[in-house]
């Protein structure tokens, strides 16, 4: 995975470097600007253990730096943190009903993103994660997304939520995506209103309990008993909430990119995900899969023509374009694209048992979707592999085409078809694009068309894999496995779904952590959607225990990213004030001395001259002064 990032300065930062230096600092500074631009140039997509362990950085030259000084209020805080974790899991077991009232706070709040009327219950939802964590000591900033200009002057509008609580700078800052929009429900395919909440049989039955709002409120009452107990949290967090989810997070992509400068000391991006395969384990996913959006263009004359003037007399674009679409599957709905399945990550054995022993019905699944048959209906395994582990093609619709009520005689002469092909870990964009365009052409070839074609990638993202050995997975195991007492299984051959986590990734380029959540069983976003009570504090437990895992892992200086970040005071420098710490003071150094000590590191010792015009010739040399043509007096003979 890319951990790819862009080294950003404020402009007191950059004057500071363009003032004036010590002699002999520029090419030692020239040599560390090009270490760290070929430390931050890597384009691998897999994070293993090489990427996510460094050194401690020995460039920072802060005053204060406790990562280069570690002091001994590092060392009190991690024994406390340590010592606290258990009393904060007991803390959520006697939150059961809180947890419980908050869940049927933020269900009752109609925030159905596809329905434009229900806007204002989405603003009220935000609203109240707002106060909420506003209560908690986070600081909040809620962002206007540009709406469409026809709605520019109608309230309320669309907005994200931004919430930071900063501990210290010696601790990793871990960025919560969540958001609070849900799909439509119909009253009348429920058993109770949807948007209230209703416990029955150690059951939470409600819109959104399985999905945004339930993972948000976990991760609040995770927060709020490690402040309890702690004072402090183990960590830095930072929370991004939507509410545009299910619609795409339309304008979401533009304002993160706008406002780049809040997540420059993420270290980590965490969502909830459903990656249960069955009910007995949970599954941690190391893979994201990816997409190649296409436009087919088929084009006839230069304008649109009537049909019962010119109806027979051209070729028409529709119809060479249903020749097109149809020969992209067969009629058993197989690509016919070749090499479309090339570079697929075969599974391995214990992950082709893992989806035996997945929790999976057909008939069930059918009976939900009111189909009579899926396409592998004999074998569990090829069902759930199509499902999850292969690339699939889906066609979305004709752009130019009339699609309005009613009879029309116009015929168009350009339409544009589009489908999409999900991509699966270890396939290339570029290789599926190449293929699509070659077989399309051949196709137009074979068929002999009188229209001209082209093939447009309109929109795309690489699937993302990572490595199930590295120190942020094994944190994450050893979270889950502590709360729910089983080995979770890794696994990176059955890839999750999740196109925001991809757009994020890719935006803030930080390795990605997929939470497991909810089981199969439950019924996610369907009618009569629930989730276990036991699961619910489950995934609140877990919350907290990866706060706890992630505060042991080493985190870096972010000076060269924020001016002065170790010199930052937060909440737990401030609570040490209180406990009557002392400020961390390092030893004094010169800062010339230090510049000729670490270039000396790397490089031989040099061959010293005779003390006698050492001084003259290094004061000449940066002002290529003539030098004296007197010669030194040979030694006299022994």
């Amino acid at each position: 995975m890319s951990l790819n990032t862009k080294v950003r300065r404020s402009n007191s930062h950059s004057s500071r470097r363009s003032s004036v230096r010590p002699i002999g600092s520029t090419r030692s500074m020239l040599s560390r600007r090009s270490q760290r631009t070929s430390r931050h140039s890597r384009t691998s997509m897999r994070a293993t253990d090489e990427e996510l362990s460094f050194e401690p950085p020995t460039k920072c030259y802060c005053q204060r730096c406790q990562m280069r000084f570690p002091t001994q209020q590092m060392i009190d805080e991690r024994e406390r943190t340590f010592k606290n974790e258990p009393a904060v899991l007991r803390a959520i077991d006697d939150q059961v009903d809180d947890v419980i009232q908050d869940l049927a706070q933020i269900v009752k709040f109609k925030s159905v993103s596809v329905e434009p009327k229900f806007l204002l219950e989405s603003c009220l939802a935000l609203d109240w994660v707002a106060n909420r964590l506003a209560n908690l000591k986070f600081k909040t900033y809620e962002h206007v997304i540009p709406d469409d200009p026809v709605n520019c002057f109608r309230e309320p509008h669309q907005k994200v939520l931004f919430a930071r609580y900063f501990s210290s700078p010696t601790k990793p800052t871990l960025l919560i995506y969540g958001h609070l929009d849900v799909l439509p429900a119909k009253p009348d395919c429920w058993l109770s209103d949807p948007f209230e909440l209703v416990l029955k049989d150690g059951l939470a039955y409600g819109r959104g309990v399985t999905s945004g709002k339930g993972m948000l409120v976990g991760w609040i009452h995770a927060i709020e008993c490690w402040l309890q107990v702690n004072e402090d949290l183990p960590i830095n967090v930072k929370f991004i909430v939507d509410m545009l989810h299910e619609v795409g997070s339309t304008g979401l992509q533009d304002y993160v990119r706008a406002k780049s400068d809040f997540f420059l000391d993420v270290d980590y991006i965490v969502f909830d995900v459903n990656s249960w395969v069955n009910n007995d384990r949970p599954v941690i996913a190391c893979s994201l899969t990816g997409w190649a959006y296409f436009g087919v263009e088929v084009r006839g004359a230069n304008k649109s023509l009537e049909s019962g003037l010119a109806g027979g007399l051209v070729f028409e674009p529709m119809i060479d374009l249903c020749h097109l679409m149809n020969s992209l599957v067969d009629d058993e709905h197989e690509i016919q694209i070749p090499r479309i399945e090339n570079n697929v990550r075969r599974l391995t054995t214990p992950e082709w048992h893992l989806l035996e022993s997945a929790t999976f019905r057909a008939y069930e699944y059918k009976e939900e979707l009111y189909v009579r048959r899926l396409r592998h209906d004999g074998n569990k395994v090829e069902v759930l592999q199509s499902r999850w582990c292969k690339p699939s093609l889906t066609m979305h619709g004709v752009e130019g085409a009339d699609s309005r009520p009613g009879c029309t005689r116009i015929l168009p002469m350009k339409v544009v078809s589009k489908f999409s092909i999900r991509l699966v870990p270890d396939q290339d964009v570029e290789q599926i694009h190449c293929a699509v365009r070659e077989y399309m052409m051949q196709i137009r070839n074979e068929l002999n068309l009188g229209t001209s074609i082209s093939v447009h990638l309109i929109d795309y993202m690489e699937p993302i894999c990572w490595s199930t050995e590295s120190k942020l997975m094994k944190a994450l195991r050893r979270a889950v496995g502590e709360v729910y007492q089983k080995d979770p299984i890794t696994t990176q051959g059955i890839p999750v779904c999740l196109p925001i986590a991809n757009v994020l990734g890719k935006l803030i380029k930080k390795p990605i952590i997929l939470m497991p959540f909810y089981k199969r069983r439950d019924r996610h976003q369907q009618e009569n959607e629930f989730i276990e009570e036991d699961n619910l504090m489950r995934h609140t437990k877990t919350c907290a225990s990866l706060l706890f895992e992630l505060s042991f892992l080493r985190t870096k200086c972010k000076c060269d990213l924020i001016n002065k970040y170790c010199n930052l005071r937060g909440v737990k420098e401030k609570l040490d004030a209180d406990r009557g710490y002392d400020l961390p003071v390092p030893p004094k150094r010169n800062l010339l001395t230090s510049f000729f000590k670490l270039k000396q590191k790397d490089q031989p010792a040099p061959v010293r001259a005779p003390k006698r015009n050492s001084i003259k010739k290094f004061l000449c040399f940066p002002f290529h002064m003539k030098k004296s043509n007197k010669k030194r007096p040979s030694a006299a003979p022994k």
